[in-house]
């Protein structure tokens, strides 16, 4: 029995001497991170394995000056009007006078069309001769971590005391001698699996920034490829939307009844043709095989483009042309204001009609696309014409 307590009691002390030994800070860094740091890891190599699809963007610096950086697919550009961005390149303590303020960074923000809520993915760009402008050692200084997730020569990856994961990757482009700071400040979601995703997907598109050799032809691209390369905040902001248009029209849409989602880069009107319906018309099938190119009022059959989605945009004498067929069920329009066609500064503007018949009726979907009818959003309305998902 003595020999039975002796071995119960060399076991409890030794137990004891483990958790005596641990890093007193071990608990707080597990609470910060909020997940394993293998299961971080494993988000991270998720994230580099996925392909990604790349578009050349110009960015007017001023009049005699562009800059060309690579985003992926269904990303825009624009100023970024803020002083600073979320992450301080000097120290806060002593800034530096500057007297000519072309010397100092612009901001670029990088955005998604479809999120509502982003990374706040910030591109400081200026020019220099100095290709270690802004060094990591100086952005550690000026950005206290709480802990670093990574680290080299060109990147920062933090966590702040706030518990804000940030990312700082820096690139010097020595033939324009442009650098290129990239930075971000990943959103808080109620997932600390989505906020690593989104964090390290934000850093692939930093990686990225000018690999122009990357650039995908306009031809190859489909939804089938594009989506597997998306992060996962990604994928979900899609789908919100087009899960929207399916219950709508499984629903909802009776008779001449429509669906409209109207955002600042982008739009999706969806409609039942009644008409259309009764007589078993697809206005994408005769408009395409007439190859038609005139005005609205000239279309050769009954339809709701004026009343529905082009109306306040154009009248029915302005121009409305066929340019030609994305697939079975979908065309690529342009259509122009006819007061103005006969100018050569008149610009054309393209929409994508995709066709959608079920049991219900006759159906289409019509959004701005580009000249080629191969933005994300042609891509997404295309698939979503044949499978009724994304």
């Amino acid at each position: 029995m003595i020999k039975s307590y002796s071995v119960l009691f060399a076991t409890l002390f030794l137990f004891l001497l483990s958790c005596g030994k641990k890093d007193p800070d071990t608990g707080y860094t597990d609470m910060l991170m909020g997940i394993p740091q293998s299961t971080i890891d494993s988000i991270q190599k998720a994230e580099d394995k996925k392909q990604v699809y790349l578009d050349k963007v110009t960015f007017t610096v001023d009049s005699a000056t562009s800059i060309n950086m690579m985003i992926p697919a269904g990303h825009y550009i624009k100023e970024y009007s803020f002083s600073s961005p979320n992450i301080r390149l000097e120290d806060p303590e002593n800034p530096s006078q500057v007297e000519d303020e072309s010397l100092l960074p612009i901001g670029i923000s990088i955005k998604n069309n479809f999120s509502d809520s982003d990374n706040g993915e910030i591109v400081m760009v200026g020019a220099s001769d100095n290709p270690d402008i802004y060094p990591v050692s100086d952005i550690k200084k000026f950005n206290p971590a709480e802990k670093i997730l990574f680290e080299d020569k060109n990147t920062l990856i933090f966590i702040d005391s706030f518990g804000h994961k940030k990312l700082y990757h820096r690139q010097y482009d020595s033939t324009t001698k442009w650098y290129y700071l990239y930075t971000s400040e990943t959103a808080k979601y109620n997932d600390e699996k989505l906020e690593y995703a989104s964090l390290f997907s934000s850093y692939k598109k930093a990686r990225n920034i000018l690999a122009f050799d990357k650039e995908t032809a306009p031809e190859n691209l489909t939804w089938e490829k594009l989506k597997p390369g998306l992060s996962e905040l990604e994928r979900k902001s899609y789908d919100v939307y087009y899960t929207s248009l399916q219950k709508e029209l499984k629903y909802f849409l009776k008779d001449n009844d429509s669906a409209n989602i109207k955002k600042t880069n982008f739009d999706l009107y969806l409609y039942r043709d009644h008409l259309h319906s009764q007589k078993g018309i697809d206005q994408t099938k005769l408009i395409a095989d007439a190859a038609f190119s005139g005005t609205f009022e000239e279309l050769p059959f009954e339809n709701r483009l004026t009343d529905g989605y082009f109306r306040g945009k154009y009248r029915d004498d302005d121009r409305f042309k066929f340019i030609k067929r994305l697939s079975n069920t979908s065309i690529l329009m342009s259509a122009e204001d006819g007061e103005q066609y006969s100018y050569s500064s008149s610009q054309p503007a393209y929409y994508i009609i995709s066709s959608i018949k079920t049991d219900k009726g006759q159906f289409y979907l019509i959004s701005m696309t580009n000249k080629n009818g191969n933005d994300i959003v042609a891509l997404m309305n295309d698939y979503f014409s044949k499978h009724l998902k994304i």
